[in-house]
């Protein structure tokens, strides 16, 4: 019998959990006056959730933590190399818009893949697979027993919904949606994915990025206060 990670029943508690600690607004409501955008995908985190810690692997063997977070906003994306649709077209999606996020207001904005497939994505691999799309963006991953928590803190799932005649072939349904860390490290909103013409779910990019924008500048506004 094959081995199932994560079944079923875990999705549905770490979905519950995840849901939980994250309490989001959409910003159409009147709960939010100082921010009104007009993306029913875009939900905020009141208040904004300062991430456990964690401690992931990218190429090299150089960690990637909490700490690789301060002083930069971050778009984390949770998926797998062998993905047949949702990862790489959201991949060349960022691709398009990222050089609206690095210009601005001279902030850096990295993004980062998340892969939850460590028995096939292995750090070096997932470099090359991610430096494809763009020389910029950042692959990690870890053990399931960190993924696990890391990702339903987030506010996303994943699980292994299908396997064939080998360990090594498999599909992961995962989450599509992009989560924004601000430069404190901290949940500051999650764009929900929906499905497209071609019934692939994505993200609104370019709405997306306008609402970085203002974002951004209510974070430094805040700040600066």
């Amino acid at each position: 019998m094959k081995r199932i990670i994560l079944i079923c029943s875990l999705v549905i508690v770490g979905l519950f959990f995840a849901l939980g600690g994250l309490e989001v607004i959409n910003p159409n409501t009147k709960n939010n006056k100082t921010f009104e955008p007009d993306n029913n995908a875009l939900f905020l985190a009141k208040p904004r959730i300062t991430l456990n810690e964690f401690a992931f692997e990218k190429a090299g063997k150089v960690a990637f933590t909490n700490e690789s977070l301060k002083g930069k906003w971050t778009l984390f994306f949770a998926g797998y190399t062998f993905c047949p649709d949702v990862c790489p077209t959201t991949l060349a999606d960022l691709d398009r818009i990222y050089p609206s996020l690095t210009n601005d207001n001279n902030t850096t904005t990295q993004v980062v893949f998340v892969s939850v497939d460590p028995n096939r994505d292995k750090a070096e691999q997932l470099a090359d697979y991610v430096h494809y799309f763009n020389k910029n963006f950042i692959g990690v991953t870890s053990t399931h027993k960190q993924l696990w928590p890391f990702v339903t803190q987030l506010g996303l799932i994943y699980g292994i919904v299908e396997a064939g005649d080998t360990e090594d072939f498999y599909l992961v349904d995962h989450s599509a949606s992009i989560v924004l860390i601000d430069p404190e490290g901290k949940l500051h909103a999650t764009f929900k994915s929906v499905p497209n013409k071609q019934g692939i779910n994505s993200v609104d990019m370019d709405l997306m990025v306008e609402d970085i924008k203002e974002l951004q500048q209510q974070y430094d506004n805040e700040i600066n206060q």
